[in-house]
């Protein structure tokens, strides 16, 4: 089964047909809780990039504001990967061939595992080499703001 085929066969589901069906003011939710959702993601990010860095909010450590945001990129990603598929499933084929969208599901497991597999670390007092601290944490920060840009230019970009 190609990919192709898959995303046909997301999009003749019966879930994609009702999601499809479904009226005007869901598509519009679903895309107010997907903004609100990268909101959620990239706010608290940022700000503990920039505390990694050594500026923004220098009242708390880079630590504390990691711990205190879990809650809310948990919570945006919640919102991106539901909303994300309601949106998606109804026109599946369309989105596919798009190179903005393959641009968007490459990055987002990259940004994914920076994130979890490194965010916590570098947030660290104890972690010893700052500058390789601030390197991935500025990374990371443009890694998530790539998303969200692969992710508006899909409505600009067709296949």
């Amino acid at each position: 089964m190609t990919t192709i085929d898959l995303f046909k066969a997301v999009q003749g589901s019966d879930i994609a047909i009702a999601f499809g069906n479904a009226p005007l003011v869901f598509g519009i939710a679903a895309q107010l809780f997907h903004i609100s959702g990268i909101v959620l993601i990239l706010t608290p990010t940022l700000l503990v990039a920039l505390r990694i860095a050594g500026t923004g909010l220098v009242d708390y450590s880079a630590a504390q504001l990691e711990r205190k945001s879990r809650v809310y990129v948990a919570t945006g990603l919640l919102f991106v990967v539901f909303s994300g598929l309601f949106m998606l499933i109804p026109s599946a084929t369309l989105y596919q061939p798009n190179p903005a969208f393959q641009l968007k599901l490459i990055l987002l497991p990259v940004a994914l595992a920076f994130h979890y597999g490194f965010l916590a670390r570098i947030a660290k007092e104890e972690f010893s080499q700052k500058w390789l601290a601030k390197i991935i944490a500025l990374f990371m920060a443009l890694l998530w703001f790539a998303v969200g840009m692969a992710g508006r230019a899909i409505g600009f970009l067709a296949a």
